[in-house]
């Protein structure tokens, strides 16, 4: 029990500790602390612990002379309204006390202490017991299963708590929070968020999980109407290379290395030509701008990569590669400043080696590698873009668990020294359709982009991420990996 009235406490702690230099180790409040009264047949309080404070002083005042006590001025005149019946001083090491027997007019001053001395009172909120509610209202997202490019946004309600925390799976995420707001969040698990409110009379919670969604592998997805009449034609076509280059021409890739062209518009598809290829074509090709674009994996581990008019050329214009292209073609588009002023072409070589192209594949514009540890297998899958931020989403084997990863690398998309960077909130132009990746999603932009992957790199792995960034010359950067989940092993098998 204090033996002591608040000022003097506030004297003795300043003549005390001050001149040894002390005075800076006191509990010091910040804006976050509160403290709730609620007034009935007992006084109830309950505060905001502060950071440092041992006990706390609870000190009654005469009603308004609260805030003259509070803010240094002599509360003392008007102790008579009480006929000099002294009030008790409360001293407790918890951060809530009930006081019995209370006065009707009485006001509370909490007071954290310890040995070095007091920080200002914290004046309590009076609450009428017979109004009093303290409850969470409200626990939502704004979206309740999110992929790993994607964000929710918590949002939450709550009444008559003095502290609000939030829980994330079980552990304190963030603290002293609005008693409403919100907040966004990412997450590479199902993760249980938990709002945790403070008042008197205790602790309340209300808890809901934010469910993740495993990038998935997309079977092949085609036009099944035109599988028949293609095989109609003779055609022994490898399904997953058919699209539609215009409105009227489809093209298509057979197992015999041949790419046809087929006419739809009519009643009957008919065959328009077949030219050889010098090796598979196992993708779906790029349409972009009236072009055709397709990499092509030959028998003795060497590739190309091809362009051809749909509309009016037969004849196919190719560039020989090192490695074998398996991955379908992107297309990503180069801004000087906020103005688009060309696109690139790139392909991927099953090694991981990228080649950009000028749209006509006359220039040889960039080269680079992928990091080394994204190339545990090849890269055969193709990737997802969004052109217009130029960060594009591989799919590939981890060379260390074996399992299936989806990164999300960003590729330096601007025409100039002079471009100005690009808001990655905005999504400009149309980003186009899937060009032909068996990922899905996300070809709209994240909501926000960051450069920490989902998961902790190891060392190895962040040995390898600094070794090839001495060779990408700033083409692209890694933002992060999330682990992909095989169509099968979705829930029901089932695709969304």
């Amino acid at each position: 029990m204090f033996n002591i009235k608040f000022l003097n406490i506030v004297l003795v702690s300043s003549i005390s500790f001050s001149c040894f230099g002390f005075s800076n180790l006191k509990p010091r409040l910040s804006d976050g602390e509160g403290a709730l009264h609620v007034k009935g047949t007992k006084d109830k309080l309950s505060w905001t612990k502060v950071e440092g404070a041992t006990e706390y002083a609870v000190i009654p005042y005469p009603g308004d002379t609260i805030y003259q006590a509070r803010y240094g001025q002599d509360p003392g005149g008007g102790m008579s309204q009480f006929n000099s019946f002294p009030l008790p001083e409360y001293t407790t090491y918890t951060n809530s006390i009930e006081i019995t027997n209370p006065r009707s007019d009485v006001r509370y001053l909490v007071v954290p202490c310890n040995r070095f001395g007091c920080a200002d009172g914290i004046i309590s909120e009076r609450i009428h017991a017979s109004i009093y509610l303290h409850a969470i209202e409200e626990l939502s997202y704004s979206k309740g299963a999110i992929y790993p490019w994607e964000s929710s946004t918590i949002r939450w309600k709550s009444s008559g708590a003095h502290t609000v925390n939030l829980l994330k799976n079980g552990r304190v995420y963030l603290t002293n929070l609005p008693k409403n707001g919100s907040v966004p969040v990412r997450i590479n698990e199902n993760t249980k968020y938990t709002i945790q409110t403070l008042g008197v009379g205790g602790v309340r919670t209300k808890s809901s999980t934010l469910i993740y969604k495993h990038a998935k592998i997309e079977d092949p997805i085609n036009d099944s109407g035109y599988l028949m009449p293609l095989r109609n034609l003779g055609i022994d076509i490898i399904p997953r290379t058919l699209v539609k280059g215009n409105y009227r021409y489809l093209f298509v890739a057979d197992k015999a290395n041949n790419l046809h062209k087929v006419d739809y518009s009519k009643a009957t598809p008919e065959l328009v030509w077949s030219i050889p290829l010098d090796g598979k074509v196992v993708n779906k090709p790029l349409v972009e701008q009236g072009n055709l674009y397709f990499g092509v994996s030959k028998i003795d581990g060497s590739g190309a990569v091809c362009s051809l008019n749909v509309n009016y050329s037969t004849r196919k214009s190719c560039k020989t590669t090192t490695d074998a292209v398996i991955a379908g073609a992107l297309v990503m588009d180069l801004y000087q400043g906020p103005n688009k002023v060309d696109s690139s072409i790139i392909f991927v070589s099953h090694k991981g080696l990228v080649l950009e192209y000028t749209s006509n594949l006359v220039e040889l514009r960039k080269t680079s590698n992928l990091p080394a540890s994204m190339l545990g297998k090849s890269i055969v899958a193709t990737p997802a873009i969004n052109r217009r931020e130029g960060r594009v989403y591989f799919q590939y084997q981890d060379i260390h668990s074996q399992e299936t990863k989806l990164t999300s690398i960003k590729f330096s998309n601007s025409g100039g020294s002079s471009a100005e960077p690009i808001n990655p909130g905005d999504p400009g132009v149309d980003p186009g359709d899937n060009p032909g990746g068996p990922i899905i999603g996300p070809i709209d932009p994240p909501l926000y982009s960051f450069t920490v992957p989902l998961r902790a790199l190891s060392n190895m792995e962040l040995a390898e991420l600094n070794e090839e960034s001495v060779k990408i010359d700033n083409m692209f950067e890694v933002e992060w990996t999330a682990t992909v989940q095989d169509a099968v092993k979705q829930p029901g098998g089932q695709h969304e």
